[in-house]
């Protein structure tokens, strides 16, 4: 199943679409090696878009894939293989509903969620986000839902303006993304985000990574920086 998934990623790198970067740094301090190399490709397909992401190593290697299918500007499938686990999470909707599946250590498991308007994927939060902008502006909170897929959970989120900050000597609006409910939190961590003040555009978020670092003979989640620079 995983070969699928390179093949795919092959065929998008003989694309000419352009390709956004960011790179990805620990979280609490002021490493300038990034740990991981963020590339983003948009691709037509025959009835919509396919975002797919891609994390590479200090190395260059492949860590982890994640590809959003659109079909008239809706998602229909969302899917994550991360390489470092040998480990592949899927979504795919259907009317109201989301079925989850996921394939880790030769064990297979479904999961059907209840799929509704204002549930988003991390793909499209940037442009959830500058939609909502000037509401954010004036002290509104906004709430949604956030697809955790390799949790198979779907998860309420709010997301407030915390403050006007100074980022690499420019002014910058910083924003706190954390779940709804207080005891799912240790599930799903806040997540900040530093925006241009016109809300177009992303410069930096700290938060978890559908990424792993190795900590002895086990891997470990990663909270980290992403910066897009």
């Amino acid at each position: 199943m995983l070969t699928r998934v390179v093949v795919s990623w092959l065929l998008l790198m003989t694309q000419t679409a352009p390709v956004e970067r960011a790179y990805v740094f620990p979280r609490d301090d002021d490493a300038t090696t990034p740990l991981f190399t963020f590339e983003r490709v948009v691709s037509p397909t025959s009835e919509g878009t396919v975002a797919e992401v891609r994390f590479r190593d200090a190395a260059g290697d492949v860590a982890a894939v994640e590809q959003v299918t659109y079909a008239a500007g809706t998602v229909t499938r969302y899917e994550l293989v991360q390489y470092q686990v040998d480990a592949r999470y899927t979504m795919t909707v259907n009317g109201d509903q989301a079925v989850f599946e996921s394939e880790r250590k030769g064990e297979l498991s479904r999961t059907r969620r209840d799929w509704t308007a204002d549930t988003l994927t991390i793909d499209e939060l940037r442009p959830f986000v500058s939609t909502h902008w000037d509401r954010l502006m004036q002290g509104e909170t906004i709430r949604f839902r956030l697809v955790a897929l390799d949790r198979a959970r779907i998860i309420d989120f709010r997301l407030t303006r915390k403050e006007i900050v100074t980022y690499q000597n420019e002014p910058a609006v910083a924003l706190r993304m954390e779940a709804s409910r207080l005891f799912i939190r240790w599930l799903a961590p806040e997540v900040d985000l530093f925006f241009t003040p016109d809300g177009e555009t992303l410069l930096e978020s700290r938060g978890p990574l559908p990424l792993k670092l190795r900590a002895g003979n086990e891997w470990i989640d990663l909270d980290a920086r992403m910066v897009w620079r």
